[in-house]
Protein backbone atom coordinates (compact mmCIF):
# COMPACT_ATOMS: atom_id res chain seq x y z
CA UNK A 1 0.00 0.00 0.00
CA UNK A 2 1.37 3.47 -0.84
CA UNK A 3 0.54 6.52 1.18
CA UNK A 4 0.04 9.95 -0.46
CA UNK A 5 3.07 11.05 0.58
CA UNK A 6 4.56 8.96 -2.34
CA UNK A 7 6.67 6.20 0.80
CA UNK A 8 5.80 2.58 0.02
CA UNK A 9 4.15 0.86 3.36
CA UNK A 10 4.58 -2.67 3.97
CA UNK A 11 2.27 -5.40 2.83
CA UNK A 12 1.54 -6.52 6.49
CA UNK A 13 2.09 -4.65 9.59
CA UNK A 14 1.42 -5.22 13.51
CA UNK A 15 -0.87 -2.40 15.26
CA UNK A 16 1.48 -0.96 17.75
CA UNK A 17 -0.34 -1.67 21.20
CA UNK A 18 -3.06 -3.72 20.19
CA UNK A 19 -1.01 -6.78 18.89
CA UNK A 20 -3.38 -7.40 16.00
CA UNK A 21 -2.14 -7.78 12.42
CA UNK A 22 -3.33 -5.16 9.78
CA UNK A 23 -3.54 -6.77 6.58
CA UNK A 24 -3.12 -3.77 4.37
CA UNK A 25 -4.32 -4.65 0.70
CA UNK A 26 -2.14 -5.08 -2.40
CA UNK A 27 -3.80 -2.04 -4.06
CA UNK A 28 -2.31 1.26 -4.19
CA UNK A 29 -3.98 3.58 -1.87
CA UNK A 30 -5.77 6.49 -3.58
CA UNK A 31 -6.50 9.48 -2.78
CA UNK A 32 -8.70 10.75 0.35
CA UNK A 33 -11.71 11.66 -2.20
CA UNK A 34 -11.09 7.39 -2.11
CA UNK A 35 -12.89 5.18 -0.39
CA UNK A 36 -11.08 3.85 2.86
CA UNK A 37 -12.07 -0.13 2.75
CA UNK A 38 -12.51 -1.69 6.17
CA UNK A 39 -13.13 -5.32 7.10
CA UNK A 40 -14.06 -6.09 10.66
CA UNK A 41 -13.28 -9.62 12.15
CA UNK A 42 -14.66 -11.51 14.87
CA UNK A 43 -11.68 -12.00 16.26
CA UNK A 44 -11.65 -9.81 19.94
CA UNK A 45 -8.17 -8.29 20.68
CA UNK A 46 -8.79 -7.87 24.29
CA UNK A 47 -11.30 -5.92 26.72
CA UNK A 48 -12.42 -2.51 26.68
CA UNK A 49 -13.38 -1.64 30.24
CA UNK A 50 -16.12 1.10 30.30
CA UNK A 51 -13.95 2.74 33.05
CA UNK A 52 -11.33 3.98 30.06
CA UNK A 53 -13.60 6.72 29.85
CA UNK A 54 -13.42 8.67 33.40
CA UNK A 55 -12.45 12.02 34.25
CA UNK A 56 -10.59 13.87 36.63
CA UNK A 57 -12.07 16.00 39.33
CA UNK A 58 -9.24 18.25 40.46
CA UNK A 59 -8.61 20.62 43.58
CA UNK A 60 -5.97 22.80 42.23
CA UNK A 61 -4.26 25.97 43.45
CA UNK A 62 -1.52 27.10 41.19
CA UNK A 63 -1.52 28.93 38.09
CA UNK A 64 -4.83 30.14 36.83
CA UNK A 65 -6.81 27.16 37.55
CA UNK A 66 -8.73 26.23 40.56
CA UNK A 67 -10.44 23.23 39.38
CA UNK A 68 -13.70 21.94 41.42
CA UNK A 69 -13.94 25.28 43.28
CA UNK A 70 -14.92 27.36 40.36
CA UNK A 71 -18.33 25.62 39.87
CA UNK A 72 -19.24 25.86 43.52
CA UNK A 73 -22.35 28.13 44.03
CA UNK A 74 -21.12 30.99 46.45
CA UNK A 75 -22.04 30.44 50.03
CA UNK A 76 -22.88 27.25 49.57
CA UNK A 77 -20.63 23.69 48.72
CA UNK A 78 -23.48 22.58 45.88
CA UNK A 79 -22.48 22.60 42.58
CA UNK A 80 -24.01 25.08 39.73
CA UNK A 81 -27.07 23.04 38.22
CA UNK A 82 -26.07 23.66 34.96
CA UNK A 83 -22.59 22.14 35.49
CA UNK A 84 -23.71 19.25 37.11
CA UNK A 85 -26.76 18.67 34.31
CA UNK A 86 -23.11 19.13 31.86
CA UNK A 87 -21.52 16.83 34.15
CA UNK A 88 -24.57 14.01 34.49
CA UNK A 89 -24.56 14.17 29.93
CA UNK A 90 -21.23 13.25 29.96
CA UNK A 91 -22.13 9.41 31.50
CA UNK A 92 -18.97 9.01 33.30
CA UNK A 93 -18.11 5.64 34.77
CA UNK A 94 -15.73 6.98 37.56
CA UNK A 95 -14.19 10.53 38.86
CA UNK A 96 -11.28 10.23 40.87
CA UNK A 97 -11.00 12.96 43.67
CA UNK A 98 -8.93 15.83 44.57
CA UNK A 99 -6.16 15.92 43.59
CA UNK A 100 -3.37 15.81 41.77
CA UNK A 101 -0.27 17.57 43.03
CA UNK A 102 -2.09 19.50 45.91
CA UNK A 103 -3.47 16.06 47.41
CA UNK A 104 -0.16 15.13 48.88
CA UNK A 105 -0.15 18.92 50.73
CA UNK A 106 -3.43 18.88 51.98
CA UNK A 107 -5.14 17.52 55.79
CA UNK A 108 -8.37 15.74 54.29
CA UNK A 109 -10.20 16.92 57.32
CA UNK A 110 -9.99 20.44 55.77
CA UNK A 111 -12.69 18.93 53.03
CA UNK A 112 -15.88 17.73 55.86
CA UNK A 113 -17.65 19.72 58.56
CA UNK A 114 -18.32 18.85 62.03
CA UNK A 115 -14.45 17.85 62.81
CA UNK A 116 -13.72 17.72 66.35
CA UNK A 117 -11.83 20.26 68.48
CA UNK A 118 -12.05 22.49 65.01
CA UNK A 119 -13.74 25.78 65.61
CA UNK A 120 -15.85 27.35 62.80
CA UNK A 121 -16.51 26.03 59.12
CA UNK A 122 -13.83 24.43 56.93
CA UNK A 123 -10.67 26.04 56.60
CA UNK A 124 -8.33 27.18 53.60
CA UNK A 125 -5.52 25.15 53.21
CA UNK A 126 -1.99 25.17 51.29
CA UNK A 127 -1.50 23.80 47.91
CA UNK A 128 1.85 22.52 47.03
CA UNK A 129 2.70 26.14 45.96
CA UNK A 130 2.25 27.97 48.89
CA UNK A 131 -1.08 29.02 47.57
CA UNK A 132 -4.46 29.04 49.34
CA UNK A 133 -7.10 25.74 48.54
CA UNK A 134 -10.75 26.96 49.03
CA UNK A 135 -12.73 23.96 50.42
CA UNK A 136 -16.38 24.70 49.46
CA UNK A 137 -16.48 21.40 47.54
CA UNK A 138 -15.09 18.85 49.74
CA UNK A 139 -15.47 14.35 50.36
CA UNK A 140 -19.14 14.35 51.21
CA UNK A 141 -20.47 16.46 48.21
CA UNK A 142 -18.45 14.91 45.84
CA UNK A 143 -19.45 11.08 46.97
CA UNK A 144 -22.87 12.48 46.97
CA UNK A 145 -22.40 14.02 43.58
CA UNK A 146 -21.12 9.99 42.47
CA UNK A 147 -24.60 8.59 44.07
CA UNK A 148 -26.81 10.87 42.28
CA UNK A 149 -24.98 9.84 38.69
CA UNK A 150 -24.02 6.86 39.00
CA UNK A 151 -19.96 7.09 39.05
CA UNK A 152 -17.96 5.62 40.86
CA UNK A 153 -15.32 8.01 43.42
CA UNK A 154 -11.56 6.91 43.00
CA UNK A 155 -9.94 9.21 45.88
CA UNK A 156 -5.63 9.49 46.23
CA UNK A 157 -4.71 10.03 49.73
CA UNK A 158 -1.72 11.97 51.01
CA UNK A 159 1.67 9.84 51.24
CA UNK A 160 4.11 12.77 51.18
CA UNK A 161 3.26 12.86 54.86
CA UNK A 162 4.80 9.65 55.33
CA UNK A 163 7.45 9.44 53.14
CA UNK A 164 8.69 12.73 55.00
CA UNK A 165 7.50 11.92 58.32
CA UNK A 166 10.19 12.43 60.99
CA UNK A 167 8.48 9.93 63.19
CA UNK A 168 7.94 7.17 61.47
CA UNK A 169 4.80 6.43 59.01
CA UNK A 170 2.04 5.13 61.53
CA UNK A 171 0.67 8.82 62.11
CA UNK A 172 0.23 9.46 58.26
CA UNK A 173 -0.75 5.76 57.63
CA UNK A 174 -3.91 6.05 60.35
CA UNK A 175 -4.70 9.53 59.16
CA UNK A 176 -5.13 7.93 55.57
CA UNK A 177 -7.37 4.73 56.99
CA UNK A 178 -9.32 7.52 59.17
CA UNK A 179 -10.87 8.47 56.13
CA UNK A 180 -11.42 5.11 54.42
CA UNK A 181 -13.48 4.76 57.46
CA UNK A 182 -15.06 8.01 56.68
CA UNK A 183 -16.08 6.90 53.39
CA UNK A 184 -17.14 2.98 54.11
CA UNK A 185 -17.32 1.56 57.49
CA UNK A 186 -20.76 1.36 59.31
CA UNK A 187 -21.70 3.52 62.31
CA UNK A 188 -21.65 -0.02 64.06
CA UNK A 189 -18.32 -1.28 62.82
CA UNK A 190 -15.98 -2.80 65.98
CA UNK A 191 -13.04 -0.57 64.46
CA UNK A 192 -9.83 0.51 66.60
CA UNK A 193 -10.23 3.17 68.53
CA UNK A 194 -8.47 5.51 66.68
CA UNK A 195 -11.20 4.29 63.46
CA UNK A 196 -14.23 4.30 65.39
CA UNK A 197 -15.49 7.97 65.36
CA UNK A 198 -14.95 8.81 61.79
CA UNK A 199 -18.25 6.77 60.44
CA UNK A 200 -19.80 8.38 63.50
CA UNK A 201 -18.89 11.50 62.32
CA UNK A 202 -20.15 10.98 58.46
CA UNK A 203 -23.53 10.11 60.34
CA UNK A 204 -23.61 13.12 61.48
CA UNK A 205 -22.51 14.80 58.01
CA UNK A 206 -25.96 13.79 56.96
CA UNK A 207 -24.56 10.46 55.34
CA UNK A 208 -25.32 7.30 57.94
CA UNK A 209 -24.85 4.77 55.36
CA UNK A 210 -20.99 4.16 54.19
CA UNK A 211 -20.44 5.25 50.90
CA UNK A 212 -18.49 2.28 49.54
CA UNK A 213 -15.35 3.96 47.77
CA UNK A 214 -13.82 1.02 46.19
CA UNK A 215 -10.72 2.85 44.98
CA UNK A 216 -8.03 4.21 46.76
CA UNK A 217 -4.97 5.63 45.13
CA UNK A 218 -1.87 6.28 47.63
CA UNK A 219 -0.28 9.50 47.01
CA UNK A 220 0.14 10.93 43.48
CA UNK A 221 2.96 11.23 41.09
CA UNK A 222 5.66 10.09 44.21
CA UNK A 223 8.56 10.38 42.39
CA UNK A 224 8.47 14.23 42.41
CA UNK A 225 9.58 13.70 46.20
CA UNK A 226 10.50 10.55 46.82
CA UNK A 227 13.65 10.96 46.38
CA UNK A 228 14.00 12.25 49.83
CA UNK A 229 13.33 8.85 50.87
CA UNK A 230 15.18 5.64 50.17
CA UNK A 231 13.44 2.72 48.14
CA UNK A 232 13.03 0.61 51.14
CA UNK A 233 11.23 3.70 53.17
CA UNK A 234 9.22 4.24 50.26
CA UNK A 235 8.38 0.11 50.62
CA UNK A 236 7.95 0.17 54.25
CA UNK A 237 5.06 3.25 53.92
CA UNK A 238 3.57 1.35 51.22
CA UNK A 239 2.94 -1.45 53.98
CA UNK A 240 2.00 0.63 56.57
CA UNK A 241 -0.57 2.08 53.80
CA UNK A 242 -2.22 -1.02 52.08
CA UNK A 243 -2.21 -2.60 55.90
CA UNK A 244 -4.31 0.28 57.74
CA UNK A 245 -6.61 0.92 54.82
CA UNK A 246 -7.42 -2.42 53.96
CA UNK A 247 -7.47 -3.14 58.26
CA UNK A 248 -10.86 -0.88 57.46
CA UNK A 249 -12.08 -2.37 54.38
CA UNK A 250 -10.01 -5.23 53.01
CA UNK A 251 -11.90 -5.62 49.78
CA UNK A 252 -10.76 -1.66 48.57
CA UNK A 253 -8.89 -1.44 45.65
CA UNK A 254 -5.46 -0.31 46.00
CA UNK A 255 -3.63 2.06 43.38
CA UNK A 256 0.15 3.02 43.79
CA UNK A 257 2.24 4.86 41.49
CA UNK A 258 3.94 3.14 38.43
CA UNK A 259 6.52 5.52 37.59
CA UNK A 260 9.70 5.13 38.14
CA UNK A 261 9.67 1.82 35.68
CA UNK A 262 12.39 -0.15 38.42
CA UNK A 263 10.62 1.29 41.53
CA UNK A 264 7.04 -0.18 39.78
CA UNK A 265 9.45 -3.39 38.98
CA UNK A 266 10.41 -4.10 42.69
CA UNK A 267 6.81 -2.83 44.14
CA UNK A 268 5.25 -5.09 42.03
CA UNK A 269 7.69 -8.04 43.05
CA UNK A 270 6.92 -7.27 46.92
CA UNK A 271 3.49 -6.97 46.94
CA UNK A 272 1.77 -8.59 44.31
CA UNK A 273 -1.62 -8.87 43.42
CA UNK A 274 -1.97 -7.13 47.03
CA UNK A 275 -1.95 -4.15 44.62
CA UNK A 276 -4.62 -3.61 41.88
CA UNK A 277 -3.29 -1.03 39.42
CA UNK A 278 0.18 0.86 38.94
CA UNK A 279 -0.26 4.33 37.79
CA UNK A 280 0.22 6.22 34.78
CA UNK A 281 0.35 9.92 33.61
CA UNK A 282 0.52 11.05 30.15
CA UNK A 283 -0.04 14.73 29.38
CA UNK A 284 1.25 15.95 25.91
CA UNK A 285 3.07 18.40 24.57
CA UNK A 286 3.67 20.63 27.54
CA UNK A 287 4.63 24.47 26.49
CA UNK A 288 5.25 25.05 22.84
CA UNK A 289 8.74 27.42 22.79
CA UNK A 290 9.50 27.15 19.55
CA UNK A 291 9.13 24.28 16.24
CA UNK A 292 11.83 22.67 14.58
CA UNK A 293 11.98 21.11 11.39
CA UNK A 294 15.10 18.47 11.76
CA UNK A 295 17.61 20.40 12.75
CA UNK A 296 16.29 24.14 12.19
CA UNK A 297 14.01 26.70 13.93
CA UNK A 298 10.97 27.29 12.54
CA UNK A 299 9.42 30.65 12.15
CA UNK A 300 5.86 30.16 13.73
CA UNK A 301 4.15 33.26 11.60
CA UNK A 302 4.61 31.16 8.47
CA UNK A 303 3.25 28.27 9.94
CA UNK A 304 -0.25 27.81 8.67
CA UNK A 305 -3.80 26.59 10.39
CA UNK A 306 -3.01 23.42 8.34
CA UNK A 307 0.50 23.04 9.47
CA UNK A 308 -0.54 23.68 13.37
CA UNK A 309 -4.04 21.66 12.66
CA UNK A 310 -1.52 18.33 11.74
CA UNK A 311 1.36 18.76 14.27
CA UNK A 312 -1.03 18.74 17.16
CA UNK A 313 -3.37 16.09 16.19
CA UNK A 314 -0.77 14.06 15.10
CA UNK A 315 0.12 11.81 18.85
CA UNK A 316 0.80 10.72 21.07
CA UNK A 317 3.01 8.48 18.56
CA UNK A 318 2.31 7.07 14.89
CA UNK A 319 2.80 3.86 14.63
CA UNK A 320 3.98 2.06 10.97
CA UNK A 321 0.40 1.60 10.18
CA UNK A 322 -0.42 5.34 10.52
CA UNK A 323 -2.44 4.80 13.36
CA UNK A 324 -2.26 6.33 17.19
CA UNK A 325 -0.08 4.26 19.82
CA UNK A 326 2.10 4.51 22.71
CA UNK A 327 5.64 4.20 23.22
CA UNK A 328 5.61 4.09 27.07
CA UNK A 329 8.40 1.98 28.94
CA UNK A 330 6.06 1.71 32.07
CA UNK A 331 3.11 -0.22 29.98
CA UNK A 332 5.24 -2.57 28.49
CA UNK A 333 6.67 -3.23 31.48
CA UNK A 334 3.29 -4.03 33.00
CA UNK A 335 2.45 -6.25 30.07
CA UNK A 336 5.64 -8.30 30.71
CA UNK A 337 4.97 -8.34 34.35
CA UNK A 338 1.53 -9.31 34.33
CA UNK A 339 -0.06 -6.33 36.58
CA UNK A 340 -2.88 -3.64 35.07
CA UNK A 341 -2.41 0.01 35.28
CA UNK A 342 -4.86 2.96 35.64
CA UNK A 343 -3.78 5.84 33.63
CA UNK A 344 -5.17 8.28 36.23
CA UNK A 345 -4.12 11.49 34.52
CA UNK A 346 -4.24 12.21 30.62
CA UNK A 347 -4.82 15.06 28.21
CA UNK A 348 -3.56 17.42 25.29
CA UNK A 349 -2.06 20.05 27.48
CA UNK A 350 0.20 22.34 25.29
CA UNK A 351 0.31 25.86 25.11
CA UNK A 352 2.31 28.33 23.29
CA UNK A 353 4.77 30.22 24.77
CA UNK A 354 5.11 33.68 26.07
CA UNK A 355 7.47 34.43 22.72
CA UNK A 356 5.00 32.99 19.95
CA UNK A 357 1.83 33.34 21.07
CA UNK A 358 1.18 36.16 19.09
CA UNK A 359 2.60 35.54 16.09
CA UNK A 360 1.07 31.82 15.20
CA UNK A 361 -2.20 31.37 13.15
CA UNK A 362 -4.61 29.70 15.81
CA UNK A 363 -4.53 28.33 19.07
CA UNK A 364 -7.56 25.94 18.64
CA UNK A 365 -9.50 24.19 21.78
CA UNK A 366 -10.94 22.14 18.73
CA UNK A 367 -7.81 21.10 17.54
CA UNK A 368 -6.47 20.13 21.00
CA UNK A 369 -9.96 17.75 21.45
CA UNK A 370 -9.04 16.24 18.63
CA UNK A 371 -5.42 15.54 19.51
CA UNK A 372 -7.29 14.29 22.77
CA UNK A 373 -9.02 11.91 20.71
CA UNK A 374 -5.77 10.35 19.55
CA UNK A 375 -4.41 9.83 22.74
CA UNK A 376 -7.89 7.88 23.58
CA UNK A 377 -7.09 5.71 20.70
CA UNK A 378 -4.35 4.92 22.18
CA UNK A 379 -5.30 4.18 25.65
CA UNK A 380 -8.04 1.74 23.96
CA UNK A 381 -5.53 0.05 22.23
CA UNK A 382 -3.27 -0.63 25.02
CA UNK A 383 -6.87 -2.23 26.89
CA UNK A 384 -5.21 -4.99 27.19
CA UNK A 385 -3.30 -3.73 30.22
CA UNK A 386 -4.88 -0.35 30.71
CA UNK A 387 -8.41 -1.01 32.88
CA UNK A 388 -8.85 2.32 33.96
CA UNK A 389 -8.40 5.88 32.76
CA UNK A 390 -9.68 9.21 34.41
CA UNK A 391 -9.00 12.35 31.82
CA UNK A 392 -7.83 15.87 33.81
CA UNK A 393 -9.78 17.33 34.36
CA UNK A 394 -13.04 18.13 34.86
CA UNK A 395 -14.28 20.95 35.71
CA UNK A 396 -12.21 24.42 35.83
CA UNK A 397 -11.53 27.54 34.03
CA UNK A 398 -7.51 28.18 33.89
CA UNK A 399 -5.82 25.37 31.67
CA UNK A 400 -8.36 24.89 28.78
CA UNK A 401 -8.65 21.37 28.77
CA UNK A 402 -11.51 21.19 31.12
CA UNK A 403 -14.63 18.42 30.21
CA UNK A 404 -16.68 21.37 31.55
CA UNK A 405 -15.39 25.24 31.70
CA UNK A 406 -17.33 26.82 34.62
CA UNK A 407 -17.02 30.40 35.39
CA UNK A 408 -16.03 30.97 39.17
CA UNK A 409 -17.68 34.78 38.82
CA UNK A 410 -20.91 33.21 37.90
CA UNK A 411 -20.91 35.55 34.98
CA UNK A 412 -20.68 33.04 31.85
CA UNK A 413 -22.80 29.94 31.74
CA UNK A 414 -20.85 26.29 32.02
CA UNK A 415 -20.26 24.93 28.54
CA UNK A 416 -18.50 22.04 27.44
CA UNK A 417 -14.76 22.02 25.72
CA UNK A 418 -13.81 19.81 22.59
CA UNK A 419 -10.96 17.33 25.24
CA UNK A 420 -14.13 16.35 27.43
CA UNK A 421 -16.56 16.19 24.60
CA UNK A 422 -14.47 13.36 22.91
CA UNK A 423 -14.71 11.31 25.59
CA UNK A 424 -18.09 11.88 26.58
CA UNK A 425 -18.88 10.89 22.97
CA UNK A 426 -16.87 7.22 23.60
CA UNK A 427 -18.25 6.80 27.02
CA UNK A 428 -21.43 6.58 25.44
CA UNK A 429 -20.97 4.71 22.51
CA UNK A 430 -18.41 1.93 22.90
CA UNK A 431 -18.59 -1.62 22.86
CA UNK A 432 -16.91 -4.25 25.58
CA UNK A 433 -14.50 -5.80 22.88
CA UNK A 434 -11.91 -4.92 20.51
CA UNK A 435 -12.08 -6.01 17.41
CA UNK A 436 -9.40 -6.65 14.33
CA UNK A 437 -9.57 -4.95 11.78
CA UNK A 438 -8.26 -4.90 7.73
CA UNK A 439 -7.50 -1.78 6.56
CA UNK A 440 -6.64 -0.76 2.70
CA UNK A 441 -6.87 2.22 0.30
CA UNK A 442 -5.56 4.63 3.39
CA UNK A 443 -4.09 7.80 2.86
CA UNK A 444 -1.58 9.30 4.90
CA UNK A 445 0.38 12.34 5.09
CA UNK A 446 3.70 13.28 6.51
CA UNK A 447 3.96 15.40 9.90
CA UNK A 448 7.40 17.22 9.38
CA UNK A 449 7.69 19.11 12.82
CA UNK A 450 8.61 19.51 16.47
CA UNK A 451 6.67 20.96 18.74
CA UNK A 452 7.28 20.46 22.55
CA UNK A 453 6.41 17.10 23.04
CA UNK A 454 4.84 16.64 19.53
CA UNK A 455 7.41 14.92 17.03
CA UNK A 456 7.35 14.59 13.52
CA UNK A 457 5.75 11.46 11.66
CA UNK A 458 6.76 10.55 8.32
CA UNK A 459 3.46 8.62 7.63
CA UNK A 460 0.50 9.09 9.77
CA UNK A 461 -2.88 8.13 8.48
CA UNK A 462 -5.92 10.73 7.46
CA UNK A 463 -8.14 8.44 9.56
CA UNK A 464 -7.29 6.79 12.97
CA UNK A 465 -10.04 4.25 13.38
CA UNK A 466 -10.52 1.19 15.67
CA UNK A 467 -13.50 -1.01 16.36
CA UNK A 468 -15.19 -2.07 19.07
CA UNK A 469 -18.67 -4.49 19.98
CA UNK A 470 -21.13 -5.25 22.32
CA UNK A 471 -23.52 -8.14 21.63
CA UNK A 472 -25.39 -6.34 18.87
CA UNK A 473 -23.81 -3.41 17.93
CA UNK A 474 -20.99 -2.36 16.11
CA UNK A 475 -18.96 0.73 16.74
CA UNK A 476 -16.25 1.90 14.70
CA UNK A 477 -14.20 4.86 16.33
CA UNK A 478 -12.55 7.30 13.80
CA UNK A 479 -10.85 10.39 13.82
CA UNK A 480 -10.45 11.88 10.47
CA UNK A 481 -7.58 14.06 10.96
CA UNK A 482 -8.07 15.75 7.24
CA UNK A 483 -7.93 19.48 7.51
CA UNK A 484 -10.14 20.18 4.52
CA UNK A 485 -11.74 16.88 3.17
CA UNK A 486 -14.56 14.54 4.14
CA UNK A 487 -13.29 10.63 4.31
CA UNK A 488 -15.41 7.97 3.11
CA UNK A 489 -15.65 4.99 4.88
CA UNK A 490 -16.98 1.28 3.25
CA UNK A 491 -16.94 -1.24 5.94
CA UNK A 492 -17.63 -5.47 5.43
CA UNK A 493 -19.17 -6.75 9.05
CA UNK A 494 -20.01 -10.16 7.63
CA UNK A 495 -17.94 -11.85 9.50
CA UNK A 496 -19.77 -10.67 12.85
CA UNK A 497 -23.32 -11.47 11.30
CA UNK A 498 -25.79 -9.37 9.19
CA UNK A 499 -27.71 -6.05 9.44
CA UNK A 500 -30.53 -6.05 12.04
CA UNK A 501 -32.49 -4.16 9.12
CA UNK A 502 -32.24 -0.80 11.07
CA UNK A 503 -30.16 2.10 9.79
CA UNK A 504 -26.86 2.73 11.99
CA UNK A 505 -26.26 6.35 13.41
CA UNK A 506 -23.32 8.09 12.66
CA UNK A 507 -22.51 10.47 16.30
CA UNK A 508 -19.72 13.05 14.98
CA UNK A 509 -18.16 15.63 16.90
CA UNK A 510 -17.11 18.77 14.61
CA UNK A 511 -15.92 22.10 15.19
CA UNK A 512 -14.94 25.55 14.49
CA UNK A 513 -11.09 26.84 14.75
CA UNK A 514 -11.57 30.09 16.47
CA UNK A 515 -12.46 29.78 20.27
CA UNK A 516 -14.43 32.55 20.95
CA UNK A 517 -17.96 32.58 19.33
CA UNK A 518 -18.71 34.64 16.77
CA UNK A 519 -22.07 36.00 15.80
CA UNK A 520 -24.67 33.71 16.53
CA UNK A 521 -21.68 30.88 17.62
CA UNK A 522 -22.47 28.87 21.04
CA UNK A 523 -20.06 29.13 23.47
CA UNK A 524 -18.67 25.46 23.16
CA UNK A 525 -16.53 25.67 20.35
CA UNK A 526 -17.99 22.14 18.86
CA UNK A 527 -20.93 19.72 18.84
CA UNK A 528 -21.71 16.27 18.83
CA UNK A 529 -24.80 15.99 16.07
CA UNK A 530 -26.13 13.04 15.02
CA UNK A 531 -27.24 11.45 11.80
CA UNK A 532 -28.88 8.30 10.35
CA UNK A 533 -26.63 5.83 7.94
CA UNK A 534 -28.32 3.15 5.43
CA UNK A 535 -27.04 -0.07 6.68
CA UNK A 536 -26.99 -2.87 3.46
CA UNK A 537 -26.80 -6.56 4.46
CA UNK A 538 -23.49 -7.03 5.08
CA UNK A 539 -22.32 -3.67 4.48
CA UNK A 540 -22.21 0.64 5.16
CA UNK A 541 -20.53 3.04 4.22
CA UNK A 542 -20.51 5.80 6.31
CA UNK A 543 -19.03 9.94 5.33
CA UNK A 544 -16.85 11.33 7.44
CA UNK A 545 -16.66 15.20 7.34
CA UNK A 546 -13.10 16.94 7.41
CA UNK A 547 -11.99 17.43 11.15
CA UNK A 548 -13.98 15.28 12.81
CA UNK A 549 -14.12 12.71 15.48
CA UNK A 550 -16.94 10.03 14.98
CA UNK A 551 -18.59 7.17 16.10
CA UNK A 552 -20.61 5.23 13.15
CA UNK A 553 -22.50 2.89 15.42
CA UNK A 554 -24.29 -0.19 13.29
CA UNK A 555 -26.71 -2.70 14.37
CA UNK A 556 -26.63 -6.08 13.31
CA UNK A 557 -27.65 -9.70 14.60
CA UNK A 558 -24.75 -11.97 14.97
CA UNK A 559 -23.91 -14.87 13.55
CA UNK A 560 -23.19 -17.10 15.87
CA UNK A 561 -20.58 -16.49 19.52
CA UNK A 562 -17.89 -13.60 19.73
CA UNK A 563 -14.41 -15.59 18.99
Amino acid sequence: MKCATGRLLPFRFWLLGGLTLLAASSTMAGSPADPIHVKVHARVLHRIDARLFGQFMEKASWGSEIGSETAVIPGTHELRPEAKELIRQMQIPIVRFPGGTDVDYIDWLDMIDHVPARMGDRPLTKGHTGNQVTNYFGYDEFLRLCEDLKMEPLLVVNFRDALLAQDGVGRAARHAAQLAAYCNARVEADLPQELAPWPRLRAVNGHPQPYGVKYFQIGNETWAFANKASEDQYLVALVAYIDAIRQVDPTIRVIVDGQPTELARRVHRQFGDRINYFAVHHYQPWQIKEVRRGDRPVDTAQLTSADIWYTWVTLPDIGPDGQSCFHRAELNQARDLGYKVAMTEWNWNGWWGPSLRDHVAFDSLFARGVGAAGILHAIMRQGDVVELATQSMLIGDGWKIHAVWCDRNGKTPPFMLPSGQVTMLYSRHHGSQRLQLDVSNMPCYEQPYRMAGIGPARQAAYLDILATRDETRLYLHAINRHFEKALTLQVDFSALGRSAGVEGTLHVLEGRLNNAPAGSETLAPAEIREERIGVASHAVTACLPCRSVGVVEIPFLPAGPAR
